[in-house]
C-alpha cells in the first residue's frame, strides 16, 4: 500500500441533525429495525434502549444484561430483537411491550455475538468457542462442535441460509441442518472481523496483524492487503459489491474489487479524520459512505464519484457505531460518552 497522506482540514458543510439522545455511558451497539420504525441501542453496563427512529422518543427502556452488553440484532419481521451480554445469556425482547420473550443460554460466561438471519426467524449466537442456532420460539435447533478458538465475529451469508464465523486461523460457514462446516477458508492469523459482499461473491476479514484478507467464495482464491498502521477492525461493502472500505488508520482506505480485483491496485484514500477510524457504514442501496473516528468526527463521502468530503459533524468523543436506516434517509451515530445523534444526510 502506498504511504498514507496526512489529514486535511475539514471545510465541508455540516450534517443536519434530526434528533439526539444521551444515555450517559458508552454505546456498544446500534441497530435500526428492518421496518425502520425503531432504533435500538445497548450500553456497556447492559441496559437496552429502544427509540422511535422518527422522533427519538423512547419506546422502551429495558434492563438488558447484568454485567454489561455487547450486541443487538433485529428479527426480520421487526417484532423481536435479540441482545448478547456478559451474563452469558442472549435475551429476546418484544419492542412493543418491553417483555423479555426468551433467555437463551449461549454456552459461555460471555455471549458476545448475536445475529438474526436476514430472512426468516433463525437466530445465531456466539459465546467463547460455541456457536448455537435457535428458532423463533427460543428452542435450540443446533449446538455446533466447539470452534478451535474464540469466535470473533459472525455474519449470515447473503443469499444463503448459512452463517459464517471468524476465529483464529479460519472462517467457517455452517448450514442449519449439519454440524460440520460447509466450507472453510484457512488463514494462519488472528481474525477480528468479517464482512460478506452483498452479492455473496467475496468475503473479507480485518486482522490483528494490520492486514485485510480477501477470498473469492467460488474459487477459494485469496488475497492480502497489508501495510496498515494498526490492526483492522472496521470493514464495509458498498451495495454493488464493488468497493470495500477499511479502517486501520486515520485514512479511509477503499479497495476497488471490480474488474480484475484489488490485487496490485492503488486504493482510494479518503482524508477527513485526525485519529484512527472506529466505524464505517455504507448506505444500504445508495452511494454514500459514512466514517467515524476516535476524535469524534462523522464524515460523509461519495467514493465512486469523488474523494471530496461532502458533509461532517463533530460529536466530541469516539464514534462507536454508525448505522443507516432502511431507505437510507437517516444515519445514526453513537459515542463513547453515550451520545446518540441521528442525521438527515443530504448529498
Amino acid at each position: 500500500m502506498p504511504g498514507l497522506t496526512p489529514p486535511a482540514a475539514v471545510t465541508a458543510p455540516q450534517l443536519d441533525t434530526a434528533w439526539e439522545a444521551h444515555l450517559d455511558e458508552h454505546v456498544m451497539d446500534l441497530a435500526f429495525s428492518p421496518d425502520g420504525r425503531y432504533l435500538a441501542a445497548i450500553s456497556i453496563t447492559g441496559p437496552l434502549t429502544v427509540f422511535h427512529s422518527s422522533s427519538g422518543e423512547i419506546s422502551a427502556a429495558l434492563p438488558g444484561h447484568s454485567g454489561g452488553g455487547f450486541a443487538v440484532s433485529w428479527r426480520a419481521d421487526s417484532l423481536a430483537l435479540a441482545t448478547a451480554g456478559q451474563d452469558g445469556a442472549v435475551r429476546v425482547w418484544d419492542p412493543a411491550s418491553g417483555a423479555c420473550l426468551h433467555a437463551l443460554e449461549a454456552g459461555a460466561a460471555w455471549a458476545e455475538r448475536v445475529a438474526y438471519a436476514p430472512y426468516g426467524n433463525l437466530l445465531a449466537t456466539a459465546a467463547g468457542r460455541k456457536l448455537r442456532l435457535w428458532n423463533a420460539d427460543g428452542a435450540l435447533l443446533r449446538a455446533y462442535p466447539d470452534h478451535p478458538s474464540t469466535i470473533a465475529d459472525l455474519q449470515w451469508q447473503p443469499g444463503e441460509q448459512c452463517v459464517t464465523t471468524a476465529c483464529y486461523g479460519q472462517l467457517a460457514t455452517f448450514r442449519p441442518t449439519t454440524g460440520e462446516p460447509l466450507k472453510r477458508f484457512a488463514w494462519k492469523g488472528s481474525i477480528l472481523s468479517l464482512a460478506w459482499s452483498p452479492d455473496g461473491n467475496y468475503v473479507a476479514t480485518g486482522n490483528q496483524d494490520a492486514s485485510v484478507h480477501f477470498w473469492y467464495r467460488k474459487s477459494g482464491k485469496d488475497l492480502e492487503m497489508s501495510g496498515y498502521p494498526i490492526k483492522v477492525r472496521d470493514l464495509a461493502w458498498d451495495s454493488g459489491s464493488r468497493y470495500l472500505a477499511t479502517g486501520g488508520s486515520a485514512i479511509v482506505i477503499i479497495w476497488d474489487c471490480g474488474g480484475k480485483g484489488p490485487a496490485g491496485s492503488t486504493p482510494i484514500q479518503l482524508d477527513g479524520h485526525d485519529r484512527t477510524l472506529s466505524a464505517l457504514a455504507w448506505q444500504r442501496r445508495g452511494p454514500f459512505l459514512a466514517s467515524g473516528a476516535l476524535e469524534g468526527r462523522v464524515c460523509l463521502w461519495r467514493p465512486g464519484k469523488s474523494t471530496r468530503l461532502i458533509r461532517f459533524a463533530a460529536l466530541g468523543s469516539e464514534i462507536t457505531r454508525l448505522r443507516w436506516a432502511p431507505g437510507d434517509r437517516l444515519l445514526a451515530a453513537a459515542c463513547a460518552t453515550g451520545l446518540i445523534r441521528v442525521f438527515r444526510p443530504a448529498g
